[in-house]
């Protein structure tokens, strides 16, 4: 960091302005392709961190299927053979579940797998 950088923030720290965060301090970016079937979703687990923004592509190779996190309030619904794209900031640390909410088949019951936020 230059002086000249440095001295300005000191400056507005005294004024009591707060800058805005610089790139580095923005929380990470993680993106995963996903693949619904019957009657698994693949990978079973997403493992990010705590503010982590996620981006997450999931395919139907088959039926229609959904994901569902309802810790986040996410459900989405993949067409068959379609794909479905969403994003959230993984903002609450823990182990959540998530499933397919779809009941095309009963084997639709047995579809989960995991977000895990450290």
């Amino acid at each position: 960091m230059t002086t000249r950088r440095r001295w300005l923030g000191r400056l507005l720290a005294l004024c009591g302005v707060v800058p805005l965060a610089q790139p580095d301090d923005v929380a990470g970016r993680r993106q995963f392709t996903m693949t619904a079937r019957k009657f698994q979703f693949d990978p079973e687990i997403i493992d990010v961190r705590r503010n982590d923004i996620v981006r997450l592509t999931i395919t139907s190779a088959d039926i229609d299927h959904s994901f569902t996190i309802d810790a986040y309030r996410i459900q989405k619904r993949i067409p068959a053979g379609g794909s479905v794209t969403l994003e959230f900031r993984a903002d609450e640390v823990g182990r959540f579940p998530f499933y397919c909410s779809m009941r095309i088949d009963p084997g639709c019951e047995d579809m989960s797998g995991e977000l895990i936020v450290r």
